[in-house]
């Protein structure tokens, strides 16, 4: 191999890294700003529920993760401002630990501080914006309720209580625990201090100005081997018992959260009129026939030209259309894909034997599969529905659409299929079960 091949691969390889884009990166592609895909572009759907409902809505937006929903979002957010909109988008994850358990307390105390700290942009209010942080209230709070951080531990003051509520997950629950009986002036308090901002950033900008609030991340929160049941029935407790508390006078709410609380939950969508759940689905690279999806191969495909020079790694436009369909659609996976491939480039452009061992590999990161799993996957994939045959399964199949081992389209109605890297294998140890004698 050259140097110049070397090279080549080397910048590639750097191009392909995963991160959120915003609409002014080059590699960023408007995926769904075509006729064939605008149907399935929830940041349209999110986007008039805000401008069609005066004053304030919340809605969640369930993304897989890699799916873009990160990029989307932003997208949401440059649109609303295009509108005159105030924006503030934040990432829970900043003030969360987002390996256990969450309360309604501690998120309610997370957004607040999240919201005031961001207020301190000079297009909002800016640094010497004279209002009162979340962080220094939350202190008065705790100490008018008689919360005494000597008993929590940690540091003390405001900016302890943030510190704390991120990297001690003892102090996290300690503080759960004594907030349980304050949860309704802890609400209010809250409310107050969005109160105090939304009418700071009205004075500021003007009356008529409406405020947004994007919550990302929230979908990031899963626990250990230890305590993931935990973890997935706090957050599910959080956006199911606590909906009414998540919901902030005078202000427009877009809460980011894993698909599975929809599977988990019927009708969760009426928790959070008008607005509801927008699900970001994978771009449909292949109909229910098993036909290919031209609109959706057409987009991914542009995906790639903003990466690099793919023709040159490739080959052919053959190759890329063989990882594009392998990646089912998804965008962290086709990303893997032609890493995988760029890796183990040794000449380019690369054989045939190249990508399928990129193919082999990721395939085998989702193997084995229990042998009842490959068959109501095998369902799955014949059906295009959940297959469930209980409510017991619910669990299991969120598992499903967290490990991205079936994926969510839509074609005027949700639909299901198991990832295509996986679809022969698991309908091969589906045919060898059905057929076992003990079956």
């Amino acid at each position: 191999m050259t140097p110049e091949h070397r090279q080549f691969l080397q910048e590639f390889y750097t191009k392909l890294r995963e991160m959120p884009l915003d609409q002014t990166d080059r590699r960023y592609e408007p995926l769904w700003d075509v006729p064939a895909l605008i149907e399935s572009d929830p940041v349209d759907l999110m986007l008039r529920s805000i401008l069609w409902t005066p004053v304030e809505s919340v809605q969640l937006f369930a993304g897989f993760r890699g799916a873009g929903k990160t990029t989307e979002l932003r997208r949401l957010a440059t649109a609303l401002r295009d509108k005159g909109y105030l924006v503030i988008l934040c990432d829970v994850e900043d003030y969360l630990n987002m390996s256990t358990a969450v309360d309604v307390s501690d998120f309610l105390m997370a957004m607040a501080g999240a919201f005031g700290e961001a207020l301190k942009d000079e297009a909002l209010l800016g640094a010497d914006a004279k209002h009162e942080g979340y962080w220094e209230r939350l202190w008065s709070f705790l100490n008018r309720t008689r919360v005494s951080l000597d008993e929590l531990g940690g540091e003390i003051g405001g900016l302890g209580v943030k510190a704390n509520l991120k990297s001690d997950p003892t102090f996290r629950q300690k503080l759960q625990e004594r907030m349980a009986g304050h949860l309704g002036a802890l609400v209010a308090d809250v409310r107050q201090f969005f109160a105090e901002c939304i009418l700071a950033l009205k004075e500021a900008h003007g009356e008529e100005k409406e405020v947004v609030l994007l919550v990302d991340s929230v979908e990031h929160i899963r626990g250990t081997s230890v305590n993931a049941e935990q973890v997935q029935a706090a957050v599910e407790r959080l956006f199911t018992s606590h909906a009414e508390q998540l919901h902030i006078p005078s202000l427009h709410v877009v809460y980011t959260v894993h698909p599975y609380l929809k599977v988990r939950y019927a009708n969760l969508g009426a928790l959070y009129e008008p607005g509801g759940v927008k699900v970001l689905p994978s771009v449909k690279v292949l109909e229910k026939s098993g036909a290919t999806s031209p609109p959706g191969l057409a987009a991914m495909r542009r995906v790639v030209d903003k990466r690099g020079d793919w023709r040159q790694l490739l080959g052919s436009e053959e190759a890329l259309e063989r990882l594009i369909l392998a990646s089912g659609g998804h965008l962290r996976d086709l990303v893997r894909l032609l890493r995988e491939v760029v890796l183990r480039a040794k000449v380019i452009p690369v054989p045939a034997e190249t990508v399928d061992a990129a193919m082999n590999q990721i395939r085998n990161e989702s193997l084995p599969i229990a042998d009842a799993d490959a068959l109501w996957l095998d369902r799955i994939a014949k059906t295009h529905s959940a297959s469930l045959e209980t409510s017991a399964g619910l669990a299991d199949f969120a598992r499903f659409l967290d490990t991205h081992v079936v994926l969510c389209y839509w074609n005027g109605h949700e639909w299901y299929d198991v990832h295509p890297l996986l679809r022969s294998a698991i309908a091969e140890q589906a045919a060898h079960c059905a057929a076992a004698p003990d079956h």
